[in-house]
């Protein structure tokens, strides 16, 4: 392994090590919807990650796609094309929410559900849990027997 690996040099490494500062990795692996194994191997370049066996590109697009800032197409159209920057957290609210009440906010609802970064932006999918396929057979606990004195 030569370290640092080549992934650990791409913005959205940055990205990852900063969401992870001060916060715990279990629950920063809940927002990304990776396992906290998997965090962690990427985070510190072990495991199949270290070794080169295993791509990062799943990862990346998790933490870009929930961390990270798009250019957002209709706010930049509204401010003559200079671009507007948003979170991911706020593209996923104005993308993802119900359909709003006033003109302003339908005008920039609509955009969003053709814009190319609404998909990216969607909230995770929870996952569900599948059940194993060995069941583990649990032996009653046979009392002790004492002797009396």
């Amino acid at each position: 392994m030569t370290y640092p690996l080549s992934y650990m040099n791409d913005p959205w490494f940055s990205l990852l090590q900063s969401r992870t500062e001060g916060q715990a990795r279990t629950q920063v692996a809940r927002q990304l919807g990776i396992s906290p194994a998997t965090l962690s191997q990427v985070l510190n370049g072990s495991g199949l990650y270290g070794e080169g066996k295993a791509s990062t590109s799943r990862v990346a697009d998790k933490v870009t796609h929930t961390f990270g800032r798009y250019v957002c197409p209709h706010l930049t159209e509204e401010a003559g094309g200079e671009p507007h920057e948003v979170t991911a957290d706020q593209c996923r609210a104005y993308a993802h929410r119900a359909a709003p009440a006033t003109p302003r906010d339908m005008k920039h609802w609509q955009a969003c559900r053709q814009c190319p970064h609404k998909a990216a932006s969607a909230p995770p999918v929870p996952r569900a849990i599948q059940p194993r396929n060995k069941v583990i057979p649990i032996q009653p606990i046979q009392p002790i027997q004492t002797e009396a004195l």
